[in-house]
């Protein structure tokens, strides 16, 4: 009986590994993730950044759809640079990207905050919002807009 309790225990913690081990890289991205890899410099809003807004932001998760009117920020905005850097924060009226400040400072943008832990303060209009339990754009897709404002917000 205890050979069968192992064998029917390594049996499952083998199952499990692959499990887990199938639906990752080794580097913990997302398959779905790769195709939105944000080069180290000269990135583009057309080409880089927009995309992945699309996708990740709007389509994918619904939260800023075409079709939900009920969002701060539109979907029309998300996917066009200029609207998306001129768009006002609700509650304390300053914009996602100032980039009279925020290409000497991308670290304090509010995009990059709110994409990296919540702005004004942590978990606070941080997106994805922690309560949808949908996973968060990676460290290199979150580095790469900061860098990209950082550039001047290429188109």
């Amino acid at each position: 009986m205890g050979r069968l309790v192992r064998l029917v225990f390594m049996v499952v913690v083998s199952f499990l590994f692959i499990q887990l081990t199938s639906s990752c890289s080794d580097s913990g991205v997302r398959p779905q993730d790769i195709q939105f890899v944000i080069p180290d410099s000269n990135i583009s809003f057309y080409d880089d950044i927009q995309p992945l807004l699309e996708v990740r932001c709007g389509l994918e998760t619904g939260c800023h759809s075409p079709t939900d009117a009920q969002q701060k920020l539109l979907y029309i905005e998300l996917i066009n640079k200029q609207a998306l850097l001129d768009h006002k924060l609700s509650s304390r009226g300053e914009r996602l990207v100032d980039l009279t400040i925020h290409r000497q400072h991308p670290e304090i943008a509010p995009l990059y905050l709110i994409l990296k832990e919540g702005y004004p303060t942590v978990f606070e209009d941080q997106m994805p919002p922690p309560y949808l339990n949908r996973a968060p754009l990676t460290e290199n897709q979150i580095e790469g807009i900061r860098r990209w404002i950082g550039e001047g917000a290429q188109d």
